[in-house]
């Protein structure tokens, strides 16, 4: 990604990270740090299984008898991606490997 591409996403992020706290101050001051106190625990604590229960109920549309399986590879791409060097490669339903 280009750096403008970069700061227009970064900037989106930021605005929407803004609208959903619930501020009306005009200020984004500790915004980031915000979220970030809250994501870290919120992905730690995330019942898998209920996630996965949501993932399957968002592929299902498609009549897929492969669904299970397409929820646990769409889950261990969205680990990847949230979680970068953290991130377990494997894409069993645990934290670890």
């Amino acid at each position: 990604m280009k750096p403008h591409q970069l700061d227009l996403q970064r900037t989106i992020m930021m605005d929407a990270l803004y609208a959903k706290s619930g501020r009306t101050c005009g200020t984004y001051t500790g915004l980031w740090q915000e979220f970030c106190s809250e994501i870290g625990p919120n992905f730690r604590d995330a019942d898998y299984d209920q996630l996965h229960a949501d993932v399957c109920q968002a592929i299902d549309d498609t009549g897929s008898v492969m669904t299970a399986k397409q929820a646990h590879q769409a889950i261990a791409v969205c680990r990847r991606h949230l979680l970068g060097k953290w991130a377990c490669p494997c894409t069993k339903p645990t934290w670890h490997c």
